[in-house]
């Protein structure tokens, strides 16, 4: 009987021992195999963490979107000034006032923020626009718009001026008065800076046949002469909303043979008998 137990527990130590070897030379195996495949996977770029850093490496659109914002302020320099006064069919009135030292925003006379506070709302504002003259004018509008939280239908009259670091400075002023619509043009008003000195101006008024030049070289021209000039220049060009002040600005100095890298000051503006006013002035100190 004892010898029959001590046979028994000699079985038994020996199935542990080999269990025991079993499950370490199992773990070893596997431990091996991960090792293995993880090099593999990574040389493959198949590996969980290859493809989490390249998701994460990927821009989500708002980060593009904002990547695309940065680029454009860039290429700008930092906004120094901030000026928008919009004016609403209800006859209230914002204005938004902003430099580095001071800034103010008034909604209306009861809701005024100045100091930090509106420092911090136009910070929020700058992110939220995408400052760029290669933009169409509606799209920029709507924009501005949208992160002032103003009713595009609400408001008649729209002035913004923009100076950045760079010297570059934008300013676009819409106003459409009662709703209405570009329709055949009544004046039209162009003044030019030149870089390497001297201006000219165009002028034309349709009720009036009125037109007058003043150009360059210092020569002038009015009455039929100018006036026949500047029907000429008008047909040529197409000033709306819809473009942009980059593509209005080629077109018109295209008309006149002028060189754009010739202008420091492009400051334009056009009236319409549907009392749609536009008028946009681009420059560089």
């Amino acid at each position: 009987m004892k010898k029959m137990t001590a046979g028994i527990a000699t079985v038994i130590l020996l199935a542990g021992c080999g269990a025991t070897q079993d499950t370490s030379e199992t773990t070893t195996t596997a431990t091996e195999d991960a090792a293995n495949q993880q090099a593999v996977d990574a040389t493959n770029g198949n590996s969980d963490t290859a493809q989490e850093e390249s998701a994460e490496q990927e821009d989500s659109p708002e980060q593009a979107a904002q990547d695309e914002q940065a680029a454009a302020t860039a290429a700008n320099g930092e906004i120094r000034e901030f000026d928008l006064e919009l004016k609403f069919t209800d006859d209230r009135e914002w204005e938004f006032d902003y430099d580095r030292n001071q800034a103010s925003i008034e909604r209306g006379s009861g809701d005024r923020l100045s100091g930090q506070e509106a420092q911090d709302e136009f910070a929020q504002l700058f992110q939220a626009i995408q400052f760029s003259t290669a933009r169409p004018l509606d799209d920029f509008k709507r924009e501005v718009l949208e992160a002032v939280n103003a009713q595009q239908a609400e408001v008649r009259d729209f002035e913004l001026d923009v100076k950045f670091d760079s010297g570059e400075e934008m300013e676009i002023d819409h106003d459409v008065r009662n709703g209405a619509t570009s329709e055949e043009l009544d004046e039209f008003s162009l003044e030019l800076t030149f870089t390497g000195g001297g201006e000219a101006s165009y002028e034309f008024e349709s009720d009036e046949r009125e037109a007058e030049i003043e150009r360059r070289d210092g020569s002038e021209s009015e009455g039929a002469g100018a006036l026949d000039e500047m029907e000429q220049l008008i047909g040529q060009v197409n000033i709306t909303t819809a473009r942009s002040i980059d593509d209005m600005k080629a077109e018109v100095l295209q008309a006149l043979s002028i060189d754009t890298a010739d202008v420091d000051d492009f400051d334009l503006e056009v009236d319409y008998r549907g009392g749609e006013e536009i008028k946009f002035f681009h420059g560089r100190n």
